[in-house]
């Protein structure tokens, strides 16, 4: 008989505590999902995290809820975990009880808002590479005085300058576009002493390169006198 009169005691306890908290109002409250656990949510709401507690009385209202819901029952599960129901960065709306801040029902309301970039997950901009300066050009202008097969020295109002000379030195002059045709026409290689001469006025295009002075041009103004 005692038995009997604690256990019909400790019923109507538990039957007035599911009578209170049913009887709990509720709050209303929309926000942004910051974490999702196991039986927890939590709620960016303005500037402060709200955790709430979920359980199997919870109601996930979401696009595709139902039928997650179905197919978790359908394999013998009381529903599908939360973490597949919501997601972080989703706009929902929360009802709740406050006194347990227990989740009545979580409403997504919207799409998911980007997490901001953190330093582990942004890549450091790589410095770019400073853009390769082209050597600056110069002119020389003066007599020839003396020339070899790659280089050629010219007297100018400042002095002497040695200019050397390859392949890619551009001749330039009248008459030297002729006699570029005829070496070629008898299989021959025009050089620099077939075209200037000792005594030539000519006009030197340079660069430096490594304290070198190369001629990218060497325009002939007038040639020596024949004597």
């Amino acid at each position: 008989m005692r038995h009997l009169a604690v256990g019909l005691i400790a019923g109507l306890c538990l039957l007035g505590a599911g009578v209170t908290a049913a009887a709990q109002p509720t709050k209303s409250v929309n926000g942004t999902i910051s974490a999702v656990g196991p039986d927890t949510v939590t709620v960016k709401v303005k500037d402060q995290d709200m955790k709430f507690t979920v359980d199997h009385t919870t109601e996930v209202i979401t696009h595709g809820g139902t039928t997650a819901t179905l197919a978790a029952k359908s394999s013998g599960k009381s529903g599908p975990a939360l973490s597949t129901l919501v997601k972080p960065g989703q706009h929902v709306e929360v009802k709740y009880h406050e006194q347990a801040m227990h989740a009545a029902s979580v409403r997504v309301l919207g799409g998911t808002t980007p997490a901001p970039a953190t330093a582990a997950t942004t890549a450091p901009e790589k410095p770019k590479a400073p853009a390769e300066e082209k050597p600056k050009s110069m002119m020389a202008s003066g007599t020839v005085t003396s020339m070899t097969g790659t280089s050629l020295t010219v007297k100018t109002s400042e002095g002497e300058s040695t200019f050397a000379i390859d392949a890619k030195t551009k001749i330039v002059g009248t008459g030297l576009g002729t006699k570029s045709k005829e070496a070629a026409a008898a299989g021959k290689k025009q050089v620099l002493a077939d075209v200037v001469g000792v005594g030539d006025s000519v006009a030197v295009s340079y660069h430096d390169m490594a304290g070198a002075k190369q001629a990218s041009e060497v325009r002939v103004h007038k040639k020596a006198a024949v004597k």
